[in-house]
């Protein structure tokens, strides 16, 4: 009787040390594969620098000559949206809402556009209340007069009594990073990519801004529209035009206060040697700001 419960005890001893070496064995192979794909990526992102820089130096004399970039080729390739096509907050967090309503009920638009179905299904209006946090935890972090731009990572908003599914800081979060997947239905973008909190007096620029971001401005049956209007030439869009299109597919009359922050005229822009490379393996992708001697 003692043989058989010690017996039984080794076995399950035995038993216990191998789920968890198996488990730290698959959680290893876990890592192992995103670090291989991190790594990955970044030597990609590497070639890819060290390709444009070699052909910068090939051309010679001709790419010391100013020369516009973001072509419509180019943006028809990368469907990033560039920098200049973000929605600045900036108005928001020193004047306040009242304000500025229209630029307040755009930036909520386009956090319900891309977050609503994935973040908060649920939650009525909640997109009011997350910009309202972060308009508040932004003001919080302005504590320079003399700052030029405020850090979305370094924002930490504030827990109240409303209910939702996941903590507000962990929905941010969430929100900060994106999804990595390509299934549209299941991926959502980066806030980084489509927000900026720059003390500047910036507009979207429209020739610039992604089929995503025209989403969110315009709605999902005008949004595609203006996309493949502005991708069939490289001439500024007549605010006519613009307006046309938006009656057309359902989206009511552009307010003055809402063109006020629409860039319509730029169509490219002096470069300003640099470039965002954007390289992915597996699921890790990676955006990489590189620049060029001038």
């Amino acid at each position: 009787m003692n043989i058989l419960s010690l017996v039984m005890g080794l076995l399950l001893i035995f038993a216990c040390t191998f789920s968890l070496s198996l488990h730290k064995a698959m959680l290893s192979q876990s890592v192992e594969k995103t670090v291989q794909a991190h790594l990955n990526v970044t030597r990609k992102l590497r070639n890819s620098y060290e390709s444009l820089c070699y052909r910068q130096l090939r051309s010679g004399a001709k790419e010391n000559k100013p020369k516009k970039i973001h072509s419509h080729r180019e943006r028809e390739k990368q469907q990033l949206n560039l920098g200049c096509a973000r929605l600045n907050l900036w108005p928001l967090v020193v004047d306040g809402i009242e304000k500025h309503p229209a630029l307040y009920e755009t930036a909520a638009q386009i956090l319900c556009t891309f977050y609503s179905k994935h973040l908060f299904p649920n939650e009525q209006r909640f997109e009011y209340y997350l910009l309202n946090a972060l308009l508040e935890a932004a003001r919080q972090a302005n504590t320079d007069p003399n700052s030029s731009h405020l850090i979305f990572e370094k924002l930490s908003l504030n827990k109240t009594n409303v209910k939702q599914l996941y903590p507000l800081q962990s929905i941010y979060y969430r929100m900060l990073r994106g999804t990595k997947t390509s299934t549209q239905d299941q991926s959502y973008p980066s806030l980084l990519d489509y927000f900026a909190l720059d003390n500047k007096n910036s507009r979207v620029c429209l020739h610039h801004a992604s089929p995503e971001m025209l989403v969110g401005l315009f709605g999902s049956r005008a949004g595609p529209i203006i996309y493949t209007e502005l991708k069939k030439n490289e001439t500024p869009i007549s605010l006519e035009r613009l307006e046309d299109l938006c009656k057309q597919n359902g989206n009511p009359a552009l307010s003055d206060e809402f063109l006020k922050f629409l860039d319509l005229d730029s169509v490219s822009h002096h470069s300003s040697g640099q470039k965002v490379l954007v390289k992915q393996d597996s699921d890790v992708c990676l955006k990489q700001k590189v620049f060029f001697p001038t």
